[in-house]
């Protein structure tokens, strides 16, 4: 008889469970996979348990196929979230004290350095935990829902904490600024076709929603389709067969 092999897995239950630097990883993946190519939804399946579940690929291949499309499910359920915006959560440091992170209350406000910083980090996953040390930093007064966070000096001085920030909280930001950017470009826009030709329509609003949001969008959303694509039960490849 075949030997029983008995692994612990660890499993998320949702993006609030996936740390960022792991949600990062994945999306590196993504981003450097053909998706029409031969293998490649076997492979993307593969890293998907090595980043979310600690699986060597020795061990995945052992699985039972029920447990292995179970776990997949399951992750592609937690990587479809569209978590509505948290500007608050917190975060255990090394030295086992939690911290509470608060995002930007008055993005109008912004530092100059902190847009320039934004401006060069957004957009790109592997930039991601530079991204949240400049909209999230921790938390020096509140009152209610009210609160200041602390003053900014660079994205380097929490970059590396913010790798292990929930990946919910990450996501949810990059939606409110696509939304928000959807938004003012629809506003922008009925303006614009009342007092431009076409082609200065044209021109104005490209340089618009790629300054707005569209360009983090049209990214994000990409990534995100790959991934549900991507991450699938192989069960239906059997049934087929």
């Amino acid at each position: 008889m075949p030997k029983t092999v008995e692994l612990k897995i660890r499993v998320p239950n949702s993006l609030s469970d996936i740390p960022l630097h792991e949600y990062q990883k994945y999306m590196q993946v993504l981003d450097g996979v053909d998706a029409e190519s031969e293998g490649a939804n076997e492979f993307v399946n593969l890293k998907a348990l090595e980043i979310f579940c600690g699986l060597e690929l020795k061990e995945s291949y052992k699985m039972p196929i029920s447990s292995f499309s179970a776990i997949l499910d399951k992750l592609a359920v937690c990587l479809s979230e569209e978590p509505p915006l948290i500007k608050r959560f917190w975060l255990r440091g090394s030295n086992d004290v939690e911290v509470e992170f608060g995002m930007q209350p008055d993005l109008g406000n912004m530092s100059f350095g902190e847009y320039v910083d934004l401006d060069n980090y957004m957009g790109d996953w592997k930039q991601m935990h530079k991204v949240m040390a400049i909209l999230f930093r921790p938390i020096t007064a509140k009152h209610k829902d009210f609160y200041e966070i602390e003053e900014y000096e660079s994205s380097d001085k929490y970059a590396d904490y913010m790798k292990y920030m929930p990946a919910s909280v990450a996501v949810s930001a990059m939606l409110f600024f696509y939304r928000l950017g959807t938004k003012l470009s629809e506003h922008m826009t009925l303006y614009l076709l009342k007092n431009l030709t076409p082609e200065e329509l044209s021109q104005v609003e490209s340089k618009f929603l790629e300054k707005n949001g569209a360009g983090i969008h049209q990214y994000i959303q990409s990534l995100r389709e790959t991934s549900l694509n991507s991450v699938k039960s192989p069960k239906n490849q059997y049934e087929s067969a």
